[in-house]
């Protein structure tokens, strides 16, 4: 799971009609987007800006409305897909394993920067930022 540390309300959102039909995400997802719409980050996502603070089941015929947290400055706690190491992930990018874990061995789409290990390297849990890459 990846979930948000500090934030204040004024980063929680309502986008309307922004997930994707069929879409299902659960509360803390990450949230890239897709054709215009919200769904799940994949391991293939290359930004996410957004968390879902609610979960959807979008059906086949309504675009669903969803509260988000803009991620741009929160800290979040993330679950890792193997044991983190100081020396070769502290303030190095990863990628997302998927929308609800870093895969800190990897670095081509440079998603999450990682601050910290928090507990035991086998606890696989970081600490850092989502990237926001400005076009």
């Amino acid at each position: 799971m990846i979930k948000p540390l500090r934030y204040d309300d004024g980063k929680l959102v309502k986008l309307s009609g922004a997930v994707a039909l069929n879409a299902t995400i659960a509360k803390f997802d990450a949230l890239a987007y897709s054709g215009g719409y919200l769904q799940r980050a994949t391991n293939a996502t290359t930004e996410v800006r957004f968390m879902a603070m609610e979960g959807i089941t979008a059906s086949s015929s309504i675009y669903q409305d969803i509260l988000v947290l803009n991620l741009d400055g929160v800290e979040c706690e993330a679950d890792t897909n193997t044991d983190p190491v100081i020396a070769t992930d502290i303030g190095k990018c990863a990628n997302l394993t998927d929308h609800d874990t870093i895969d800190e061995s990897t670095n081509t789409n440079k998603v999450f920067f990682i601050t910290q290990i928090v507990g035991a390297t086998t606890d696989k849990k970081v600490r850092g930022y989502f990237v926001t890459k400005y076009l």
